[in-house]
C-alpha cells in the first residue's frame, strides 16, 4: 500500500485506535477503582464504643450515645461529641477515610470528656473498616483506633 509522506498506513491506522481504545478501557477501569466508595456509609449512623490507643488503653465513653457519626448522603458528616457539635466533609476511596474541613463548637463538657481525644483522632482518621457491625476508624499514625457500633434508633428517628 502506498500513503502519503506522514500519514499513517491502513494497517497502522487500525493498530493506532486498537491502542487508543485499550489506553482509554484501562484508563476508565482505574478510574473506578479509586472512585469514592461513599454509598457504603451514607445515610448511616454510628455511636462511639471506645477508642483505643497503641498501649491497648481503652477510653469508653460515659454515654455513648453523646459522640456520634452521622454520615449524610451529600458528602456532609455531622458529629456529636460530647457537649459539642462539629461536622466535616467525608470521602472514602479504597478503604481510607478522609475528612475535611472540620469545624467543631468548643464548649467546656464536664469531667470525665472523651471530646479532646475523639476530635484529635478524627482530624487524624486515615483507614476504615467495617465488619461485625463495628465500624473502625484508625489514625495517620496508627496511635488511637476508633471503634463504632450502629446508633440505636430512638422515637426521634435518630
Amino acid at each position: 500500500m502506498c500513503c502519503f509522506a506522514g500519514m499513517p498506513s491502513h494497517g497502522s491506522f487500525h493498530l493506532m485506535r486498537a491502542l487508543v481504545t485499550i489506553v482509554l478501557l484501562l484508563t476508565s477501569c482505574m478510574l473506578r477503582a479509586q472512585a469514592p466508595q461513599n454509598n457504603l456509609l451514607s445515610g448511616t449512623s454510628w455511636q462511639l464504643v471506645a477508642i483505643y490507643s497503641a498501649n491497648d488503653s481503652a477510653f469508653e465513653p460515659r454515654n455513648p450515645e453523646d459522640y456520634v457519626l452521622r454520615f449524610r448522603s451529600e458528602g456532609r458528616l455531622q458529629i456529636e461529641a460530647d457537649c459539642n457539635q462539629a461536622g466535616a466533609g467525608w470521602t472514602v476511596t479504597n478503604g481510607e477515610i478522609e475528612l475535611s474541613g472540620l469545624v467543631t463548637t468548643r464548649k467546656l463538657c464536664i469531667s470525665p470528656s472523651l471530646f479532646n481525644r475523639y476530635i484529635m483522632a478524627l482530624e487524624q482518621a486515615n483507614s476504615l473498616q467495617l465488619s461485625d457491625e463495628r465500624l473502625i476508624i484508625t489514625t495517620h499514625s496508627g496511635i488511637d483506633r476508633l471503634e463504632f457500633q450502629p446508633l440505636a434508633a430512638t422515637a426521634s428517628g435518630f
